[in-house]
Protein backbone atom coordinates (compact mmCIF):
# COMPACT_ATOMS: atom_id res chain seq x y z
CA UNK A 1 0.00 0.00 0.00
CA UNK A 2 1.49 2.90 -1.03
CA UNK A 3 1.56 5.67 1.55
CA UNK A 4 -1.38 8.13 2.16
CA UNK A 5 -1.54 11.77 0.37
CA UNK A 6 -2.78 14.83 1.19
CA UNK A 7 -5.09 15.44 -1.91
CA UNK A 8 -8.25 14.55 -1.09
CA UNK A 9 -10.09 16.50 2.05
CA UNK A 10 -9.93 20.14 3.35
CA UNK A 11 -5.88 19.96 3.88
CA UNK A 12 -5.73 20.66 0.21
CA UNK A 13 -7.77 23.72 0.22
CA UNK A 14 -5.67 24.99 3.42
CA UNK A 15 -2.84 24.15 1.90
CA UNK A 16 -3.54 26.20 -0.84
CA UNK A 17 -5.67 29.36 0.90
CA UNK A 18 -2.57 29.57 3.01
CA UNK A 19 0.19 29.46 -0.15
CA UNK A 20 -1.79 32.36 -0.86
CA UNK A 21 -1.36 34.11 2.60
CA UNK A 22 2.19 33.72 2.14
CA UNK A 23 2.67 34.80 -1.29
CA UNK A 24 1.35 38.24 -0.50
CA UNK A 25 3.02 38.43 3.45
CA UNK A 26 6.58 37.24 2.02
CA UNK A 27 7.37 34.01 3.91
CA UNK A 28 11.00 34.26 4.55
CA UNK A 29 12.36 30.93 4.25
CA UNK A 30 9.23 28.90 2.93
CA UNK A 31 8.67 28.97 -0.75
CA UNK A 32 6.42 31.66 -2.67
CA UNK A 33 4.24 27.89 -3.44
CA UNK A 34 4.36 26.49 -0.33
CA UNK A 35 3.85 27.56 3.53
CA UNK A 36 6.98 25.47 4.90
CA UNK A 37 10.24 25.39 4.06
CA UNK A 38 11.28 22.98 1.13
CA UNK A 39 14.83 21.01 0.76
CA UNK A 40 16.20 18.29 -1.72
CA UNK A 41 17.37 15.24 -0.79
CA UNK A 42 21.02 14.92 -1.67
CA UNK A 43 24.05 12.56 -1.61
CA UNK A 44 27.26 13.82 0.33
CA UNK A 45 29.28 12.89 3.94
CA UNK A 46 27.63 12.08 7.27
CA UNK A 47 30.37 13.28 9.76
CA UNK A 48 29.73 12.62 13.61
CA UNK A 49 31.11 14.72 16.21
CA UNK A 50 30.53 14.59 19.60
CA UNK A 51 31.06 17.49 21.53
CA UNK A 52 31.63 17.81 25.41
CA UNK A 53 33.76 19.25 28.08
CA UNK A 54 36.11 17.15 31.06
CA UNK A 55 38.42 18.04 33.35
CA UNK A 56 42.27 17.91 32.66
CA UNK A 57 44.36 15.57 34.99
CA UNK A 58 47.50 14.43 35.24
CA UNK A 59 48.35 10.59 34.46
CA UNK A 60 50.03 9.61 37.95
CA UNK A 61 50.02 11.89 40.74
CA UNK A 62 50.39 11.17 44.31
CA UNK A 63 49.71 12.48 47.68
CA UNK A 64 52.16 12.96 50.47
CA UNK A 65 51.36 13.04 53.75
CA UNK A 66 53.42 13.02 57.37
CA UNK A 67 53.85 10.04 58.82
CA UNK A 68 53.59 11.29 62.24
CA UNK A 69 51.36 14.44 63.47
CA UNK A 70 53.22 17.35 64.61
CA UNK A 71 54.19 20.78 63.63
CA UNK A 72 55.92 21.92 60.31
CA UNK A 73 59.73 23.37 61.11
CA UNK A 74 60.57 23.31 57.62
CA UNK A 75 59.04 23.39 54.15
CA UNK A 76 62.04 23.23 50.96
CA UNK A 77 60.19 23.17 47.96
CA UNK A 78 56.97 25.07 46.76
CA UNK A 79 54.02 24.58 44.31
CA UNK A 80 55.59 24.67 41.16
CA UNK A 81 58.81 22.87 41.28
CA UNK A 82 60.41 19.93 40.06
CA UNK A 83 61.64 17.45 42.45
CA UNK A 84 63.23 14.01 41.69
CA UNK A 85 63.01 10.98 44.36
CA UNK A 86 64.53 11.15 47.11
CA UNK A 87 64.54 14.98 47.24
CA UNK A 88 63.72 16.67 50.97
CA UNK A 89 60.38 18.52 50.73
CA UNK A 90 59.61 19.05 54.32
CA UNK A 91 60.54 18.72 58.14
CA UNK A 92 57.89 17.36 60.63
CA UNK A 93 58.49 18.48 64.63
CA UNK A 94 56.80 15.33 66.12
CA UNK A 95 54.09 16.40 68.69
CA UNK A 96 54.33 15.57 72.82
CA UNK A 97 52.38 12.42 72.18
CA UNK A 98 54.53 11.30 69.03
CA UNK A 99 57.47 12.33 70.92
CA UNK A 100 56.89 10.45 73.73
CA UNK A 101 55.71 7.24 72.11
CA UNK A 102 59.34 7.49 70.20
CA UNK A 103 61.10 8.13 73.10
CA UNK A 104 59.68 5.17 74.78
CA UNK A 105 60.30 2.75 72.20
CA UNK A 106 64.25 4.10 72.25
CA UNK A 107 64.05 3.04 75.99
CA UNK A 108 62.50 -0.43 75.05
CA UNK A 109 64.90 -0.97 73.07
CA UNK A 110 68.07 -0.27 75.12
CA UNK A 111 66.36 -2.12 78.11
CA UNK A 112 65.81 -5.12 75.86
CA UNK A 113 69.40 -5.07 74.79
CA UNK A 114 70.75 -4.88 78.35
CA UNK A 115 67.97 -7.89 79.28
CA UNK A 116 69.07 -9.95 76.11
CA UNK A 117 72.65 -9.61 77.76
CA UNK A 118 72.23 -10.94 80.82
CA UNK A 119 70.03 -13.52 80.09
CA UNK A 120 72.55 -15.01 77.59
CA UNK A 121 75.20 -14.86 80.06
CA UNK A 122 73.12 -16.61 82.40
CA UNK A 123 71.81 -19.33 80.03
CA UNK A 124 76.01 -19.71 79.30
CA UNK A 125 76.28 -20.36 83.09
CA UNK A 126 73.53 -22.52 83.66
CA UNK A 127 75.03 -24.73 81.07
CA UNK A 128 78.59 -24.98 82.53
CA UNK A 129 76.53 -25.78 85.84
CA UNK A 130 74.13 -28.59 83.87
CA UNK A 131 77.93 -30.09 83.18
CA UNK A 132 78.68 -30.57 86.30
CA UNK A 133 75.31 -31.83 87.18
CA UNK A 134 74.71 -29.32 89.38
CA UNK A 135 71.34 -28.00 88.28
CA UNK A 136 68.95 -29.56 86.41
CA UNK A 137 68.04 -30.30 82.66
CA UNK A 138 64.49 -28.13 83.06
CA UNK A 139 66.48 -25.71 84.71
CA UNK A 140 68.95 -25.05 81.76
CA UNK A 141 66.01 -25.15 79.55
CA UNK A 142 64.24 -22.17 81.21
CA UNK A 143 67.03 -20.08 80.99
CA UNK A 144 67.59 -20.89 77.37
CA UNK A 145 63.53 -20.02 76.83
CA UNK A 146 63.96 -16.95 78.86
CA UNK A 147 67.29 -15.74 76.63
CA UNK A 148 64.90 -16.71 73.24
CA UNK A 149 62.00 -14.34 74.71
CA UNK A 150 64.17 -11.41 75.36
CA UNK A 151 65.34 -11.78 72.08
CA UNK A 152 62.42 -11.64 70.40
CA UNK A 153 60.87 -8.20 72.15
CA UNK A 154 64.23 -7.20 71.42
CA UNK A 155 63.69 -7.59 67.45
CA UNK A 156 60.24 -6.07 68.05
CA UNK A 157 60.90 -3.26 69.57
CA UNK A 158 63.83 -3.06 66.72
CA UNK A 159 61.03 -3.48 63.81
CA UNK A 160 58.90 -0.83 65.11
CA UNK A 161 62.12 1.69 65.36
CA UNK A 162 63.03 0.29 61.63
CA UNK A 163 59.72 1.21 59.94
CA UNK A 164 59.42 4.57 61.94
CA UNK A 165 63.26 5.79 60.28
CA UNK A 166 62.15 4.35 57.01
CA UNK A 167 59.27 6.90 57.18
CA UNK A 168 61.73 9.83 57.42
CA UNK A 169 61.35 9.69 61.26
CA UNK A 170 64.65 10.82 62.67
CA UNK A 171 65.15 9.70 66.43
CA UNK A 172 68.43 10.66 68.38
CA UNK A 173 69.12 11.80 71.24
CA UNK A 174 69.71 15.51 71.02
CA UNK A 175 66.41 16.17 68.74
CA UNK A 176 62.96 13.75 67.02
CA UNK A 177 61.93 14.81 63.32
CA UNK A 178 59.73 13.43 60.28
CA UNK A 179 62.64 13.89 56.72
CA UNK A 180 59.76 14.19 54.27
CA UNK A 181 60.88 13.21 51.11
CA UNK A 182 59.31 12.75 47.62
CA UNK A 183 58.71 9.72 46.93
CA UNK A 184 59.23 10.00 43.00
CA UNK A 185 60.16 12.46 40.40
CA UNK A 186 57.65 15.04 39.39
CA UNK A 187 55.93 18.62 39.47
CA UNK A 188 54.55 19.75 42.82
CA UNK A 189 51.18 20.72 41.84
CA UNK A 190 49.66 21.24 45.11
CA UNK A 191 51.30 22.44 48.85
CA UNK A 192 48.62 22.14 51.28
CA UNK A 193 50.79 23.29 54.21
CA UNK A 194 53.15 26.15 55.37
CA UNK A 195 55.37 26.66 58.22
CA UNK A 196 54.41 26.48 61.84
CA UNK A 197 51.04 24.42 60.96
CA UNK A 198 50.08 21.59 63.10
CA UNK A 199 49.67 18.62 60.69
CA UNK A 200 48.11 15.05 61.33
CA UNK A 201 50.12 11.86 60.64
CA UNK A 202 48.73 9.73 57.42
CA UNK A 203 48.08 6.35 59.94
CA UNK A 204 45.86 8.28 61.95
CA UNK A 205 42.24 7.15 61.98
CA UNK A 206 40.94 10.68 61.88
CA UNK A 207 40.29 12.51 58.64
CA UNK A 208 43.36 10.36 57.32
CA UNK A 209 45.97 12.82 57.68
CA UNK A 210 46.92 16.37 56.47
CA UNK A 211 48.01 16.48 52.55
CA UNK A 212 51.02 17.83 52.18
CA UNK A 213 51.82 17.95 48.76
CA UNK A 214 50.30 16.66 45.84
CA UNK A 215 53.57 15.47 43.42
CA UNK A 216 52.51 15.04 39.17
CA UNK A 217 54.13 13.76 36.30
CA UNK A 218 53.11 15.82 33.70
CA UNK A 219 54.88 14.44 30.80
CA UNK A 220 50.96 12.60 30.25
CA UNK A 221 47.79 14.67 30.32
CA UNK A 222 44.28 12.69 30.37
CA UNK A 223 41.24 14.19 29.65
CA UNK A 224 37.36 12.59 31.68
CA UNK A 225 35.06 13.85 29.31
CA UNK A 226 31.65 12.55 30.95
CA UNK A 227 29.42 10.98 27.20
CA UNK A 228 26.31 10.71 27.90
CA UNK A 229 24.83 7.14 27.32
CA UNK A 230 23.36 7.83 24.32
CA UNK A 231 25.98 9.38 22.62
CA UNK A 232 28.55 6.73 24.04
CA UNK A 233 27.86 4.07 20.72
CA UNK A 234 29.29 6.46 18.16
CA UNK A 235 33.01 6.95 20.63
CA UNK A 236 35.62 3.72 20.23
CA UNK A 237 39.47 3.48 21.21
CA UNK A 238 41.26 5.43 19.18
CA UNK A 239 38.49 8.42 17.36
CA UNK A 240 40.62 11.78 17.18
CA UNK A 241 39.55 14.47 19.37
CA UNK A 242 40.03 18.21 19.29
CA UNK A 243 40.74 20.20 22.58
CA UNK A 244 40.41 23.60 23.33
CA UNK A 245 40.11 25.36 26.92
CA UNK A 246 38.39 28.90 27.12
CA UNK A 247 42.04 30.54 28.72
CA UNK A 248 43.90 29.89 25.19
CA UNK A 249 41.07 30.21 22.45
CA UNK A 250 42.89 30.29 19.82
CA UNK A 251 44.82 27.51 20.44
CA UNK A 252 43.73 23.83 20.07
CA UNK A 253 45.55 20.74 21.06
CA UNK A 254 44.88 17.18 20.23
CA UNK A 255 44.20 14.07 21.85
CA UNK A 256 43.26 10.15 21.50
CA UNK A 257 40.11 8.48 23.07
CA UNK A 258 42.22 5.86 24.91
CA UNK A 259 39.22 4.08 27.53
CA UNK A 260 35.84 4.16 26.86
CA UNK A 261 34.81 2.86 30.12
CA UNK A 262 32.42 -0.74 30.64
CA UNK A 263 30.27 0.43 32.91
CA UNK A 264 28.06 4.34 33.18
CA UNK A 265 27.83 6.39 36.22
CA UNK A 266 24.58 8.45 37.38
CA UNK A 267 25.57 12.28 37.10
CA UNK A 268 22.24 14.79 37.72
CA UNK A 269 20.06 12.41 36.38
CA UNK A 270 21.58 10.84 33.57
CA UNK A 271 24.03 8.30 33.09
CA UNK A 272 27.54 8.85 31.40
CA UNK A 273 30.68 7.82 30.83
CA UNK A 274 33.84 8.61 31.65
CA UNK A 275 36.00 8.61 28.61
CA UNK A 276 39.10 8.76 29.17
CA UNK A 277 40.98 10.69 26.18
CA UNK A 278 45.07 11.28 26.11
CA UNK A 279 46.92 14.31 24.95
CA UNK A 280 48.81 13.92 22.55
CA UNK A 281 49.81 17.43 21.12
CA UNK A 282 49.61 21.45 22.06
CA UNK A 283 50.24 20.09 25.92
CA UNK A 284 51.67 23.48 26.51
CA UNK A 285 48.10 25.04 26.84
CA UNK A 286 46.96 23.02 29.27
CA UNK A 287 47.00 22.77 33.15
CA UNK A 288 45.66 20.09 35.95
CA UNK A 289 42.18 20.89 36.98
CA UNK A 290 41.54 22.82 33.91
CA UNK A 291 38.29 22.38 32.07
CA UNK A 292 38.24 21.76 28.48
CA UNK A 293 35.90 21.18 25.44
CA UNK A 294 36.30 18.19 23.27
CA UNK A 295 35.35 17.46 19.99
CA UNK A 296 35.33 13.65 19.39
CA UNK A 297 35.34 12.76 15.72
CA UNK A 298 33.24 9.71 15.38
CA UNK A 299 31.50 7.62 12.16
CA UNK A 300 31.75 9.38 9.02
CA UNK A 301 29.65 7.93 5.61
CA UNK A 302 30.60 9.33 2.32
CA UNK A 303 28.37 9.70 -0.49
CA UNK A 304 25.22 8.74 1.30
CA UNK A 305 21.57 9.98 0.56
CA UNK A 306 20.85 12.24 3.31
CA UNK A 307 18.59 15.39 4.11
CA UNK A 308 18.62 18.00 6.71
CA UNK A 309 17.59 16.85 10.16
CA UNK A 310 14.63 18.81 10.23
CA UNK A 311 12.85 17.49 7.44
CA UNK A 312 12.89 13.99 10.18
CA UNK A 313 9.46 13.82 12.00
CA UNK A 314 8.07 11.09 14.42
CA UNK A 315 4.99 9.40 14.58
CA UNK A 316 4.26 7.03 17.53
CA UNK A 317 8.12 6.33 17.45
CA UNK A 318 9.09 6.09 13.98
CA UNK A 319 10.38 8.43 11.92
CA UNK A 320 8.76 9.73 9.00
CA UNK A 321 9.34 12.78 6.13
CA UNK A 322 7.25 14.94 4.38
CA UNK A 323 8.05 13.87 0.71
CA UNK A 324 6.31 16.26 -2.03
CA UNK A 325 4.98 14.44 -5.11
CA UNK A 326 3.36 16.81 -8.00
CA UNK A 327 3.12 19.36 -4.77
CA UNK A 328 1.55 17.76 -2.02
CA UNK A 329 3.38 16.33 0.98
CA UNK A 330 3.54 12.63 1.43
CA UNK A 331 3.77 10.96 4.60
CA UNK A 332 6.84 8.85 4.22
CA UNK A 333 7.77 6.46 6.91
CA UNK A 334 11.96 6.04 6.12
CA UNK A 335 15.27 4.01 7.68
CA UNK A 336 17.44 6.40 9.46
CA UNK A 337 21.18 5.52 9.60
CA UNK A 338 23.66 7.99 10.50
CA UNK A 339 23.08 11.51 11.81
CA UNK A 340 25.51 14.64 12.67
CA UNK A 341 24.39 18.18 13.81
CA UNK A 342 23.22 19.02 9.90
CA UNK A 343 22.00 16.19 8.21
CA UNK A 344 20.60 12.50 8.28
CA UNK A 345 21.63 9.67 6.39
CA UNK A 346 18.20 7.83 4.99
CA UNK A 347 18.96 3.96 3.68
CA UNK A 348 15.30 3.30 2.82
CA UNK A 349 11.88 5.64 1.63
CA UNK A 350 13.73 8.67 0.18
CA UNK A 351 15.90 8.94 -2.69
CA UNK A 352 18.26 11.52 -3.93
CA UNK A 353 16.57 14.30 -5.62
CA UNK A 354 13.32 14.15 -3.50
CA UNK A 355 12.10 16.92 -2.60
CA UNK A 356 11.18 17.08 0.94
CA UNK A 357 9.51 19.25 3.71
CA UNK A 358 11.42 21.04 6.91
CA UNK A 359 8.15 21.74 8.49
CA UNK A 360 5.37 19.97 9.83
CA UNK A 361 2.86 20.80 6.22
CA UNK A 362 -0.52 20.73 8.63
CA UNK A 363 1.58 22.87 11.51
CA UNK A 364 2.53 25.67 8.48
CA UNK A 365 -0.24 25.52 6.77
CA UNK A 366 -2.42 26.53 9.86
CA UNK A 367 -0.07 29.17 10.87
CA UNK A 368 0.10 30.66 7.69
CA UNK A 369 -3.77 30.50 7.64
CA UNK A 370 -3.81 32.63 10.59
CA UNK A 371 -1.15 35.21 9.38
CA UNK A 372 -3.08 35.73 6.52
CA UNK A 373 -6.18 36.39 7.92
CA UNK A 374 -4.95 38.83 9.86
Amino acid sequence: MSPPTWRSGGLLALLTAAAVGCSSAGGGEETPDYPFRVNVADRGAIRVTIEETGVVEPERQITVKSPISGVVRRLHIRAGDSVRAGQLMATIVPDIAQANALAQLRSEISGAEISVGNLRREYERAKELRARSLISESDVEASRVAAEQAENQLRAAQERLRLIEESGVQATDVTQSARIVAPSAGVVIMRGVEEGETVVGGTSTFGGGTELFTIADLSTLLILAAINEVDIGKVKAGDTVAITVDAFPGDTASGVVRLVPPAARQQERIRVFDVEIEVRSGADILRPGMTANVQIAGPTRENVVRVPVEAVFFSEGQPIVYRLENGNPQRTPVTLGLSDLSYVEILDGVAEGDSVALDDPIEAARRARTRGGR
